[in-house]
C-alpha cells in the first residue's frame, strides 16, 4: 500500500496493525483527557490490550467511574502501570497544576488523546466567562497541549488526538473567537472544531516531531445522549440511534490504530525513517494538502475529511495566527 491515499482504511486493517503493536512498540505512555468513560475510556482499554507494557494516566472528575476504570485496565493487562488523575478540566488552572504533576513523574509522553466534552444544548458559562462546552472542546483540551508539548518532543514518535468535530469546520468571525459576542447550538459545534484544525496546522509546524489529528469519530455507542438528555429521554434516543451506531469496543480499536499508525507521521518524521516497512505504511494527506505533513483531519476510519477550498479561505485570511494570538492571550486572561 505504498504511496499516498485519502480513503477509508478497513476494519480489517486495523486489526492487523494494532495486533502487532506488541512487538512494534512495547512500551507506550498515553494521558486521556475525558478518559472515564464513552470513546477515551475504550481507547484506553484498548490501547492497554495492545501494548505490552503501557503506562496510561486517565484524567477526569469522577471518583466512582476512577476504581472500576483502572481495576478494568489492571484486568486486562496486568503488565501495564495506570493511574487516574483527577481535575476539572473546565478550570485552566487544575489543568496547569496536573500537567506539573505529570511531568515530575514522566521524562516523555508518546500520546495526548482527548475527548473531555459533553453535548450541550444551550450556553453554560464558566467562572471565565465561557462557555463550558467551548472551554472543555477547545481551550482546556489546547492548554494540554502547550503544556505538555516539552514532554511529547521527548518521545520518539509522538502524537496529539483530539476526538470531535474534523471536517464539520465552517466560516468563523475574528470577534467572536470566544463566542461571547454571539452564541448558538450551530457556532458552538463548528468555532471549536475550525480553531482546533486550524491551531494544529501552526502547532504541526512549530513542532514537526509531533503529530497532530484532529478526528471525527462518527456514531458510538456510548453514556453521551443520557448524560445530555437525562437517562429516559437519552435510552430512548440511543436505542433509536444504534442501528447507526457502532459499540465502544469497535470505536476503540480505530482509535488505536488512529494513536499509532505509521500512516499519519509527524511532519519531520519522512517515511524513510519509519521503523515500519512501506507496505504497512500507507502515508496519508494532510491538511495542507501536502503528504505526511503532520496535520490529520480524519473520519474515525482514517479518512481524509479536509474542506481544502475552507482551510485555504482561513489561511488567506490569517486564522493561523489570528487563533494562536486569541489562545494565548485568552489564556494569559484568565490564569491572571
Amino acid at each position: 500500500m505504498g504511496g499516498s491515499e485519502s480513503a477509508a482504511f478497513s476494519l480489517q486493517d486495523v486489526r492487523n496493525w494494532n495486533a502487532a503493536l506488541k512487538e512494534k512498540r512495547p512500551k507506550m505512555v498515553a494521558l486521556f483527557v475525558g478518559g472515564t468513560s464513552g470513546i477515551g475510556e475504550h481507547a484506553a482499554k484498548r490501547l492497554a490490550s495492545a501494548i505490552k507494557l503501557p503506562t496510561i494516566y486517565i484524567i477526569g472528575r469522577s471518583q466512582t467511574a476512577r476504581n472500576a476504570v483502572i481495576e478494568d485496565l489492571d484486568r486486562i493487562n496486568a503488565n501495564g502501570s495506570y493511574m487516574f488523575k483527577h481535575c476539572d478540566i473546565s478550570d485552566l488552572g487544575s489543568v496547569d497544576t496536573l500537567c506539573k504533576e505529570i511531568a515530575a513523574q514522566e521524562a516523555a509522553v508518546d500520546l495526548l488523546f482527548l475527548t473531555a466534552g459533553a453535548l450541550g444544548f444551550g450556553k453554560q458559562d464558566t467562572k471565565a466567562g465561557i462557555d463550558l462546552n467551548h472551554m472543555l472542546r477547545y481551550y482546556s483540551r489546547m492548554r494540554f497541549v502547550h503544556n505538555l508539548i516539552p514532554l511529547l518532543e521527548n518521545s520518539e514518535d509522538a502524537r496529539v488526538v483530539s476526538v470531535f468535530g474534523a471536517g464539520k469546520e465552517g466560516p468563523i468571525e475574528e470577534d467572536n473567537l470566544d463566542l461571547k459576542k454571539k452564541f448558538s447550538f450551530s457556532a458552538s459545534n463548528s468555532y471549536p472544531a475550525t480553531m482546533t484544525s486550524v491551531l494544529f496546522e501552526v502547532l504541526a509546524a512549530k513542532h514537526p516531531t509531533i503529530s497532530f489529528i484532529h478526528e471525527f469519530p462518527g456514531f458510538v455507542a456510548t453514556p453521551l445522549l443520557k448524560h445530555a438528555l437525562g437517562s429516559v429521554t437519552g435510552s430512548i434516543m440511543s436505542l433509536f440511534m444504534k442501528p447507526m451506531m457502532m459499540t465502544g469496543s469497535e470505536s476503540g480499536e480505530w482509535s488505536v490504530f488512529l494513536s499509532t499508525s505509521s500512516s499519519f507521521p509527524s511532519k519531520g518524521r519522512s517515511a524513510s525513517k519509519e521503523n515500519f516497512s512501506r507496505k504497512e505504511s500507507r502515508i496519508a494527506r494532510s491538511s495542507t494538502g501536502r503528504v505526511g505533513d503532520g496535520v490529520y483531519l480524519l473520519n474515525y476510519n482514517g479518512k481524509d475529511v479536509t474542506k481544502q477550498s475552507l482551510m485555504e479561505q482561513l489561511r488567506v485570511a490569517g486564522f493561523p495566527l489570528i487563533v494562536e494570538k486569541h489562545t494565548l492571550e485568552t489564556y494569559r486572561v484568565i490564569l491572571s
